[in-house]
């Protein structure tokens, strides 16, 4: 009833041509990324998304509708630990109708920087290592509507696994690649991945990635909201 009201009051108020909702890549806490992602983000763009990314503190980023933390290099990472506080705004922004799209690698550099916000989300990364990439068991889920196998040809991975309030999603079966959160109170979600070469250029075209990233987008900018007809940073608009 409540959501069948709000989508009344947005096709009633909302003006014709709303904003594209806003992908924002942070970067507060390493240096800015080369091209890695940069076919990555353009295909963002070409599915409607506004896409920045953003070297200003943590916390300006809250009119985001879908927040993006990805490691730059499995290799050389580098950069400054996400505080305790900062992982607590990042749960709050999601429970508050935000979306999270995340990863874990290889690289103990990357994995103690985002530390504090794998542990809030349940997420860890494990010893197992894939390579080549490649997985075909999935949890009836809208991230994997059309997707029969994910993965690439030319990239290693570790596992990774969730507990609550987090909870694995796909995988190869014996290890879990994929682990979604979803708000119980409401609007909001995160996607973590231990598969991030899924979106360098080498990756996106392989196997079901891309069908997979643009349902996993689709699904974080409505909040984690099933089929609506409208996202939920639009109906936060409304309010603010």
């Amino acid at each position: 009833m409540l959501r069948s009201c709000l989508l009344c009051l947005l096709l009633a108020l909302a003006p014709a041509g709303a904003a594209a909702q806003l992908v924002v890549f942070d970067n507060s806490h390493d240096t800015p990324w080369g091209p890695m992602y940069d076919d990555f983000k353009a295909q963002l763009v070409a599915w409607g998304y506004t896409v920045e990314a953003r070297t200003t503190p943590l916390e300006d980023n809250g009119d985001a509708d879908v927040l993006v933390i990805l490691p730059g290099d499995a290799y050389t990472n580098e950069g400054q630990i996400y505080s305790e506080q900062e992982a607590a705004w990042i749960m709050d922004y999601v429970d508050g109708g935000g979306g999270l799209l995340a990863a874990v690698c290889l690289n103990g550099t990357y994995l103690m920087r985002i530390q504090e916000i794998m542990d809030d989300f349940g997420i860890s990364s494990t010893g197992f290592m894939a390579s080549p990439v490649h997985y075909d068991q999935f949890e009836a889920h809208p991230l994997f509507a059309g997707v029969t196998a994910l993965g690439d040809d030319v990239s290693q991975t570790c596992a990774l696994a969730a507990v609550a309030p987090s909870v694995a999603v796909g995988g190869d079966g014996a290890n879990d690649m994929i682990a979604v959160y979803e708000n119980d109170g409401g609007p909001g979600a995160a996607v973590w991945t231990s598969h991030y070469y899924m979106m360098d250029t080498e990756g996106l075209g392989d196997h079901d990635n891309l069908v997979f990233l643009e349902n996993a987008f689709s699904w974080l900018a409505h909040g984690g909201v099933g089929d609506e007809d409208f996202t939920w940073g639009e109906v936060k608009a409304l309010y603010d």
